[in-house]
């Protein structure tokens, strides 16, 4: 941990998620960041997130959760889902709510949200 080396140029990084070779990064502002090279080169990938404050990322299996914040400017958050490494996300049934965080339980996701509680999804969303 003595030296450290800038890896990219996007800030407000609030997140990492790793599945596989791939590391995701949550931003304030500018959604969400994909490396396939142990963060030599970033690429953004928020192709379906109607709001780019994101503050949680989490795997599970093939898929990558996204807790997206409440922001005035860019919408109400929720929660959205990528099932190929964040090409495409889509909203899931929690809408309309800011997520402060998200964690797996096994095939389980919990959501923290903003003045609403908790919430559950069994079974990765498959029933």
């Amino acid at each position: 941990g003595t030296n450290w080396t800038q890896v990219n140029n996007f800030t407000h990084v609030y997140f990492f998620a790793v599945s596989g070779t791939n590391i995701f990064a949550g931003t304030a502002w500018n959604g969400v960041f994909l490396s396939t090279n142990n963060g030599t080169t970033w690429t953004q990938v928020n192709t379906g997130l109607a709001n780019t404050v994101v503050t949680s990322l989490v795997v599970s299996g093939a898929n990558i959760f996204a807790g997206i914040g409440n922001n005035n400017d860019l919408g109400i958050g929720g929660v959205y889902l990528s099932t190929n490494s964040g090409t495409n996300w889509t909203q899931t049934g929690l809408t309309n709510v800011g997520v402060s965080s998200i964690t797996v339980s096994g095939t389980n996701i919990f959501a923290g949200t903003v003045n609403r509680g908790v919430y559950f999804l069994k079974n990765n969303g498959t029933y």
